[in-house]
């Protein structure tokens, strides 16, 4: 009986064990928030809670939660609750000279937007005559202001680079064209340039900076030489490894005007690693990789009027390639398919004949041609192999738009790409069509192919309204076609959605809702909701919210207990 007992013991320990390690989630402490009062009350029945548990939190009056709710939801995971539960100080209105914001609120709650207007003669940071902030855990995403408009700029001085013009002083929407010496480029990395004036000054202050490329860091079993703080365009450091190891790809890299090409290399250890796969005359792998390893595949291509002989496909097996293919060409063919009856003096002449065929063949390529906004990377020679490569790269912001790669074959130069020009957003045009970057941030360059998308400024709405996304627009050869937004016609709005006590919203909300738009609102654990669960936006104000229900057992419970008190 008493074995019986001390088994019965063990296993309840070692139960309670088991269920603690499924309950990784303490009781949260929030500061400037709180959760429901029960959950302080029955401390040790709710928790530690189990996974997947969820937990609703109450920010105080001033606080708001990350995404800008009153209200926060947590769940519980292996690694505690997620996300953590915070409640961050709401923003108050910034001070703002020469300008006025729209709306008499004093605190914006996180993520909330407050529009400004300068006044006549005076413009914001982006140049236009309206902007907009947003509060943020951290405080405003910038500083709003107003600074007087500028009817001309100066001409400052450039080093290193001379003006296409001997003025001193532009007005506004003039351009100024200026080029930088070699081995300098210009405000937006170019060697030309056109600064614009602005009414806030210039777009891109002419200047012209040394092309130098980051300093390097140090190779684990390996180095590399020259060594130097700074590098300019033009230098080559060569790379090396110790013993046992070797350099993944190049073991060269230059600096460029656009930074280090190739990406510098490091050492690995050759255990279970191949070199570069073998490629046979007159064929080229499809793909590069920067290091091939036990089990990796390649596929090999042959050149155009050649055939490709055994298996296309080789594999890297214990740091040796299987044989690679052969590619043959029209003389090959017909050798290797000549009948058995030849006799060998007649294939030794074929041979002979098919040696001369072979030289006259094979055509070598003169330097590759040049193309706009791009070049060649690396040095160029004045002549290439027949089967060479070489690869090109665009200037700064420009895409780069076909193969990278292009194979001299029999004296003439596969297809080149084009560098495709990028698009640079005009904040006037942007203001004559009453819109605004829907993404702030600090660049107004966009490349060839690139997604923008606007929005329209407050009080105002997109033209074509049909169009599935009207604010988006796409950059296409330099060229960008803004959306127009026109002034909208008053409209009865809703406010944010009201808060519940132990309830909250499936969504964040928003600060402004149409006529006619729903949210959604679900209870705490252990709580019922009554009402609906989803409430509408008619003529400016919001229909009855739902209420959430403490459950019936826990007030019996709280009774309970305090009766035995």
């Amino acid at each position: 009986m008493r074995f019986k007992s001390c088994f019965f013991i063990l296993v309840t320990i070692c139960s309670g064990k088991l269920f603690a390690e499924g309950k990784p989630c303490d009781l949260p402490h929030i500061e400037n928030g709180k959760i429901a009062q029960y959950y302080y009350s029955f401390k040790s029945y709710y928790f530690p809670m189990h996974k997947d548990k969820k937990l609703s939190y109450s920010c105080m009056v001033g606080y708001t939660t990350e995404t800008g709710t009153q209200d926060g939801r947590i769940t519980c995971t292996a690694k505690g609750w997620s996300p953590v539960p915070r409640c961050y100080r709401k923003c108050s209105k910034p001070l703002l000279e020469n300008g006025f914001f729209y709306g008499t609120e004093m605190y914006f709650k996180i993520h909330e937007k407050l529009q400004y207007k300068c006044n006549p003669g005076y413009h914001t940071p982006s140049g236009g005559t309206e902007d907009t902030v947003q509060c943020q855990p951290e405080g405003w995403s910038f500083q709003p202001s107003c600074t007087e408009k500028l009817e001309s700029c100066q001409v400052p001085n450039l080093r290193h680079g001379h003006y296409f013009t001997a003025q001193k002083e532009l007005r506004v929407n003039e351009t100024l064209l200026y080029r930088c010496d070699e081995g300098y480029r210009t405000a937006g990395g170019s060697a030309t340039e056109a600064a614009v004036c602005l009414t806030y000054g210039w777009a891109l202050t002419p200047n012209c900076t040394r092309i130098t490329c980051s300093s390097l860091n140090a190779v684990a079993h390996g180095g590399f030489y020259p060594v130097k703080k700074i590098y300019e365009e033009g230098d080559v450091v060569h790379f090396f490894c110790d013993k046992h190891y070797s350099v993944t790809e190049f073991d060269l890299i230059q600096c460029y005007y656009f930074g280090w090409h190739p990406d510098p290399p490091v050492c690995e250890d050759v255990k279970n690693k191949c070199p570069p796969p073998p490629l046979p005359p007159h064929g080229h792998i499809t793909t590069v990789r920067r290091t091939y390893h036990n089990g990796d595949k390649v596929r090999i291509q042959c050149q155009r009027t050649f055939e490709i002989r055994g298996s296309e496909e080789i594999r890297c097996e214990e740091g040796k390639w299987t044989p690679p293919p052969i590619c043959i060409g029209a003389m090959d063919k017909q050798e290797s398919e000549a009948p058995p009856s030849l006799k060998s003096d007649a294939a030794i002449r074929t041979n002979k004949t098919y040696g001369n065929e072979e030289m006259k063949m094979q055509q070598d390529c003169t330097s590759p041609p040049v193309i706009k906004n791009g070049a060649v990377l690396g040095p160029l020679l004045a002549s290439y192999k027949n089967g060479s490569s070489v690869e090109y790269g665009c200037q700064h912001y420009h895409f780069l738009d076909g193969p990278r790669t292009v194979y001299c074959d029999q004296g003439n130069w596969t297809e080149q790409p084009n560098c495709l020009k990028p698009c640079t957003l005009n904040v006037t045009d942007m203001d004559s069509n009453n819109i605004e970057l829907k993404w702030r941030q600090e660049e107004l360059i966009f490349l060839h192919g690139d997604l923008i998308e606007f929005e329209c400024k407050q009080g105002y709405n997109f033209l074509h309204t049909t169009i599935l996304s009207p604010g988006r627009t796409q950059c296409d050869h330099g060229r960008l076609k803004y959306p127009k937004c026109v002034m909208q016609a008053p409209t009865e709005k809703c406010d944010s959605p009201p808060s519940i006590a132990n309830g909250a919203l499936t969504l964040p909300p928003l600060t402004q809702y149409d006529s006619g738009s729903s949210v959604q609102y679900s209870c705490s654990d252990y709580h019922f909701l009554e009402g609906s669960e989803r409430i509408y936006c008619s003529k400016g104000q919001w229909t009855l919210p739902p209420v959430c229900i403490e459950p019936f057992w826990s007030r019996i419970w709280y009774n309970f207990i305090s009766s035995t008190v």
